[in-house]
């Protein structure tokens, strides 16, 4: 008996590393991608792309090694709940994956796109979605089931962020002395929409289920999901930076 037991053990262990070795490499994607956005570097989007298919391995990996726990351990209570989030969490990881290569493609796209310039002010929001996303990973890392709960704050933050961005586009399109036109307004929204972030919020709920048994995916609080203060008014300025016409940019900034 104790042996089975040993066994499982070795099998969650293996399959909680891999799982941390994915989240690594989809973090190296993200910040290899904002790199790339940021210096304009086709050659460094292009290599976040190519290696889209070692996270796409893995997720394959994980899979077969979550199945085949489950079928030959039959894993109960808090191990069940950890191969049940491990098979989810992986595709909230492959998910933001691709989410880098989309960035990545956006800045091999925009590299001729006229008022670029903008682009750094975009920025920002890029990197809060990478906060996010690094907050979960160390959530899971270090299982903080308290801070699961806190991260699900940014739910509501993140889906202000987005319309109020969009709003902001919409308005500058509408004004024909802002300059900003369609083909670049379609790349700063497919760069600013917050799928990462929500992804990263995901992964954070997958903590607390496996440490508390509860689901939070379907029973937020109002009170859970509104944003702090700071949070929203820092987020109306990086929003206002965000949309700024680039024709007005300080140079020194972009």
């Amino acid at each position: 008996m104790q042996q089975e037991v040993n066994y499982l053990q070795q099998l969650l262990a293996t399959l909680r590393t891999r799982l941390l070795v994915m989240a690594a490499s989809v973090g190296i994607a993200l910040e290899e991608a904002g790199k790339a956005l940021a210096a304009n570097d086709p050659g460094r989007a292009t290599a976040v792309m190519e290696n889209d298919a070692a996270i796409d391995a893995l997720e394959n990996e994980i899979d077969e090694m979550a199945l085949q726990l489950l079928a030959r351990t039959q894993p109960v209570a808090g191990d069940l709940r950890f191969v049940v989030s491990a098979l989810r969490m992986v595709v909230d990881l492959e998910r933001i994956g691709d989410e880098a290569v989309s960035v990545a493609e956006q800045a091999v796209l925009m590299q001729d796109t006229p008022g670029c310039a903008v682009i750094p002010q975009v920025l920002p929001m890029f990197q809060r979605a990478r906060e996010a996303y690094e907050q979960a990973v160390r959530i899971f890392r270090e299982n903080r089931a308290d801070e699961a709960l806190q991260c699900i704050h940014g739910d509501g933050e993140a889906l202000q962020c987005e319309v109020r961005i969009i709003q902001g586009i919409m308005e500058r399109l509408s004004d024909p002395t802002s300059g900003l036109k369609p083909p670049l307004a379609m790349h700063i929204i497919l760069i600013t929409l917050t799928r990462i972030w929500r992804r990263s919020i995901n992964i954070a709920e997958h903590v607390y289920f496996i440490s508390q048994g509860e689901s939070l995916k379907h029973n937020k609080l109002e009170d859970k999901t509104a944003p702090p203060a700071a949070l929203a008014d820092g987020m109306e300025e990086d929003i206002a930076t965000a949309t700024e016409d680039p024709t007005t940019a300080n140079p020194a900034e972009v």
